[in-house]
């Protein structure tokens, strides 16, 4: 890494930082949600899965009220610090996919200060976690065509699993894998790899505990 890209990644982690402490002291002032307050009572009760949403929500708050108590903060506290692993995997993700680390560092920044990251992070909700196993999707992916490592799949399935405990909506990861698979012409190699198909089972097998507790409540969700 040159001097410069060396900058450039040190004022791009202190910018983040900065975002993540003014995030910090915004959520230890603010009351909490409705929603919030909903979420919050589930941590009190951990389940593999609830009326609405997976269980990961639940499980970010609980941690946070153990850390920092029963408070606006603790309840906020580590949707708030995923900030920090999401804008690794998407500058990592996006200096492989463009090149340059200048390229990185400006969707780095940019993903900090969109709504969806800045308040989505900060008011805890199913989003928050479900956003940053996105990013984790993103930098996966992004590392088999650079690698041609089969194995990397398998961090694709890890990462399209904690999306998949974090929000139903996580399930379309499947179908937008395959059409990039088959839309680009070098990556349809991997259709005949058993690679794929075996993160295909790492994510299910993630899901897992959702899908067994669902049939064991009627498929309420």
């Amino acid at each position: 890494m040159s001097p410069s890209d060396a900058r450039l990644a040190r004022d791009t982690t202190l910018a983040v930082l900065a975002l993540v402490a003014l995030r910090l002291v915004a959520a230890a002032w603010t009351p909490l949600t409705f929603d919030e307050a909903y979420y919050w009572m589930w941590s009190k009760h951990l389940a593999s899965g609830y009326y609405d949403h997976p269980p990961m929500v639940a499980l970010v708050i609980r941690l946070g009220t153990v850390i920092a108590g029963d408070t606006e903060l603790g309840v906020r506290l580590v949707s708030i610090l995923l900030a920090l692993p999401m804008s690794w995997a998407v500058y990592r993700a996006a200096a492989i996919l463009f090149g340059g680390m200048r390229l990185a560092a400006t969707a780095t920044i940019l993903l900090n200060v969109t709504l969806m990251a800045a308040v989505g992070t900060m008011i805890v909700t199913p989003d928050a976690p479900v956003l940053v196993a996105a990013c984790f999707v993103l930098f996966a992916l992004a590392k088999v065509p650079e690698t041609g490592r089969g194995a990397w799949w398998l961090a694709v399935g890890a990462a399209v699993g904690a999306a998949l405990l974090s929000k139903y909506t996580a399930l379309f990861f499947g179908p937008a894998i395959a059409i990039w698979l088959v839309s680009v012409p070098k990556l349809r190699g991997w259709l005949l790899s058993p690679w794929p198909y075996f993160g295909g089972l790492v994510a299910l097998a993630i899901f897992a505990p959702v899908i067994f507790w669902n049939a064991d409540h009627q498929w309420v969700s």
